[in-house]
């Protein structure tokens, strides 16, 4: 062998044993903290006796204890080997700690928490917590702190890219968990925010043209805060809190959900059938995590939040239950007077009051820390002292200065009210943890072995005056003041109804007979139509047509759309080949957003398009990005005037002419088919939707190369869209990939309440690489699910494993 041959043969061998070295630490570095899951755990004093917990093969673990401190004990601890990494970044973000990790790239988003104050809220929730709530949240983080103890060096593998540990848990960081998912469901203040900035562009007539279904007894007090200019700091909190969702995979701030229940008369088998599919943002991993709670006088399954020890949605031995977004306006925004001599002070009755101040100092990795103040004033936080640098002492003596009430922002104790309603054997125990719950407000449907169905308003909703809760309002007068909150024995509620049917998605709760205003937020109306329409289709229903249902992708909303656009082309000649040819395919369209499906493609681009035609000339396009932020107002307005016989919306005003309805619409249905050439294409029939419309649940690792290749989930093509029962909505400003989707779904026959059916977007791990990081992602994908079993005969001759966390031998 020459002399070259032997030095490449060399360098081969040595190569080879890198890489082969190299393949089994990332392999060692990513599998040394998957959990144990079968054997014997000695967990010390943390537990009294011992408790089994088996997993099935989706890895959803199924815990027995003899009482349920050692019951909560352990769901800290499962919660701990699966989603460690997930609870930490949670809290940490809760906190406003980010930066302490991630370094400079994230310092306005802990200036947004920081200002917000959701560790405070939690702190002085901690000192008010029902006895029960306080030893369940102890025990909990007992159990997540026995993990975290018991395996340094065998931390999940984002800890060490990150080159950090965890610190123990606490029962205030459930609490600030339970507040931060209530916040991101808090939809009301961004559409507070942008059509407080609207009013300043527009006229009054075309302001009161898009305010979405206004009701008459609400007056429109635009004035008090109309100066022309945007209150100061208000683009940094909407651009903090959109930087927020990005990292975490949260999309645009939706909160819509589908929940049906039907009595036994409407059942094939005899007794109340319930599903739900809540609709939230679909990161990696889910933000659910299935469990099974059992200990004497409990037995119940479902989806939990990581870092609490409660089911929030599921069902026992004799209920079940299902929840979706009430829509309720929560929030309010006021501008305070600062007075301009001292920037401390601000006017509220004709007399001076002084801002609550206090620093913040933030850690930042790698760089030097940072100390903010943070204000608030009678009404709240001032959130526009949120900046991207430290500004702070620039803004102290602003001529206005605008503060956040939000219901949020009182003390209440949701975990005590779930855990009632876990426990809950009969409606009227279900309503006692109702009764707890303040935030965030849901609609909540309810079904019993005993045959009952329910719905009920949850949640603390404030009463106002006058004023319209649409718009920031003046904060130097009492006139605007919320007046209390509405008692729950007045929220909007039934059980029983004659229908034998109860259906929720999202739409307006109660008539105009009610007597106080909840919302104008709802979601637009095609996705309950629909509901409706299924409802109706036959006398009774069985599970199976309801997780049918569930995949359903007919929108109500392109078949009253679509008439407008080939309105718009009557009469007109068409030289366009490919104008012709997408008229024929929304001609012949049966409105169902499937993945092969052209029309779909042809539909939603032009809606992208006439959205964008409409209002983003006024608007401006950093306004517009804001409007179109959340998709439940674009596609409420614009069905409005599509409706309407005629609008100034539909004037282009950046041109001299006059422009019309069919011309804007004819025009957007072009910039359609010429986008879709660019995207898919020359050849028409290759415009199917799924290759403009996919999922991809992403971790926060996510936006990184090469690591979003190990951590996202996907790209799929999926069908659905923002309007459909299986809902996949996209944002406006960044089409046509799914942000926004069923979070999970269940299916419930209380005819067999120890069963359901179930599926979540991801798996139980949160560890990448492991067999249950997305194994249940197929079955969502594709209509599935898993059966969920709370019956103990079956669950000790399942075979599964089998782990037994053990109290110290004495």
């Amino acid at each position: 062998m020459s002399r070259l041959s032997k030095a490449l043969l060399g360098v081969s061998v040595t190569c080879l044993v890198v890489l082969l070295a190299l393949f089994f630490f990332l392999r060692h570095l990513v599998t040394k903290s998957y959990p144990k899951t079968d054997g014997t755990v000695v967990v010390g004093t943390g537990v009294h006796s011992n408790v089994d917990v088996y997993r099935d093969e989706y890895g959803v673990p199924h815990l027995r204890a003899n009482d349920e401190d050692d019951l909560m004990f352990t769901a800290g601890y499962v919660h701990a080997q699966d989603r460690l990494w997930q609870m930490d970044m949670l809290r940490r973000a809760g906190q406003g700690r980010l930066s302490e990790i991630l370094g400079p790239s994230t310092l306005d988003l802990d200036k947004l928490f920081r200002t917000i104050g959701l560790s405070r809220i939690a702190q002085e929730i901690a000192g008010q917590l029902h006895p029960e709530s306080r030893r369940m949240l102890e025990n909990y983080a007992s159990g997540v702190n026995s993990f975290i103890t018991s395996h340094r060096g065998a931390y999940p593998a984002e800890f060490d890219l990150l080159n950090y540990e965890p610190e123990p848990w606490t029962p205030e960081q459930s609490l600030l968990i339970v507040r931060l998912m209530a916040w991101e469901l808090n939809l009301s203040w961004w559409t507070d925010l942008t059509y407080g900035e609207i009013a300043t562009k527009v006229s009054p007539g075309k302001l009161l043209e898009i305010i979405p279904g206004y009701p008459d007894s609400v007056e429109a007090t635009v004035s008090a805060f109309n100066s022309g200019k945007r209150s100061p700091g208000v683009r940094s909190f909407l651009d903090a809190t959109r930087r927020y969702r990005e990292l975490f995979g949260l999309g645009s701030p939706e909160g819509g959900s589908n929940a049906w229940v039907v009595d036994s008369s409407k059942s094939l088998s005899g007794k109340p059938i319930l599903a739900n599919d809540p609709h939230l943002p679909i990161p990696a991993p889910s933000r659910w995590y299935e469990i099974h709670l059992s200990a004497p006088g409990l037995n119940v399954a479902g989806v939990s939040l990581v870092g609490t020890p409660v089911i929030v949605i599921g069902h026992n031995d004799s209920i079940a239950w299902g929840l979706t977004n009430a829509m309720i306006d929560e929030a309010d925004f006021y501008i305070e007077q600062v007075d301009s001599l001292n920037g401390h002070t601000y006017a509220y009755q004709g007399k001076l009051e002084v801002f609550e101040e206090h620093e913040e100092k933030i850690l930042v990795k790698d760089a030097d820390s940072v100390v903010i103040t943070v204000r608030s004033s009678r009404h709240g936080p001032i959130i526009s002292d949120v900046h991207p640098t430290n500004k702070h002492q620039d803004s102290l003596r602003p001529e206005q200065a605008v503060a956040i009430r939000w219901t949020g922002f009182d003390v209440s104790d949701e975990l005590f009210g779930f855990y009632l309603m876990n426990r809950a054997e009969n409606a009227k125990q279900f309503e006692d943890g109702l009764r707890q719950i303040a935030v965030p407000c849901q609609s909540v449907v309810y079904a019993d072995v005993a045959g009952n169905i329910a719905y009920w308003t949850a949640g603390r909703i404030p009463l106002r005056g006058k004023q319209s809760a649409l718009f920031p309002l003046p904060g130097w007068t009492s006139e605007t003041e919320w007046k209390g909150f509405i008692p729950f024995e007045e929220l909007p509620a039934m059980m029983n109804p004659a229908s034998g049917i109860i259906a929720c998605a999202n739409q307006k709760i109660a008539d105009k007979s009610y007597p106080h205003y909840l919302s104008m937020h709802w979601e637009p109306p095609s996705r309950i139509q629909r509901i409706r329409h299924l409802l109706a289709s036959a006398e009774k229903f069985s599970g199976e047509d309801f997780k049918q249902f569930q995949q359903d992708v007919v929108s109500i909303h392109a078949s009253e759309v679509v008439p407008n656009i080939l309105s718009a082309f009557s009469g007109e000649t068409i030289s366009d080949p490919y104008l012709s040819e997408a008229l024929t395919y929304l001609r012949n369209w049966d409105d169902r957003y499937t993945r092969g499906d052209v029309a779909t493609s042809i539909f939603n681009s032009f809606f992208l398009h006439v959205v964008h035609n409409i209002y983003a000339d006024e608007m401006g396009e950093e306004l517009y990005g804001d409007f179109v932020f959340s998709g439940r107002i674009p596609y409420r307005v614009t069905s409005q005037l599509l409706a309407a016989d005629s609008s100034l919306w539909w004037d282009d005003v950046r041109t001299l002419q006059q422009e019309s309805k069919q011309e804007i619409l004819r025009a957007s249905l072009v910039d359609a088919v010429n986008e879709l050439k660019i995207s898919l294409g020359n050849e028409m029939k290759n415009w199917r939707w799924g290759e403009l419309h996919t999922v991809t649940f992403q971790h926060p690792f996510g936006t990184r190369k090469p690591l979003d290749k190990v951590f996202n989930i996907g790209p799929f093509p999926i069908g659905g869209g923002g309007t459909t029962l299986n809902k996949t909505e996209f944002r406006f400003t960044a089409p046509y990939a799914a942000t926004v989707g069923a979070s999970m779904r269940q299916v419930i026959d209380l005819a067999h309440p120890h069963d359901a059916s179930m599926v979540i977007t991801s798996g139980q791990s949160g560890q990448a690489l492991h067999q249950h990081y997305d194994d249940q992602t197929p079955l969502w994908l594709n209509g599935g699910y898993h059966q969920v079993t709370t019956d103990w005969n079956v669950i000790r001759n399942s075979g599964w494993d089998h782990l037994v966390l053990q109290p110290e031998k004495k």
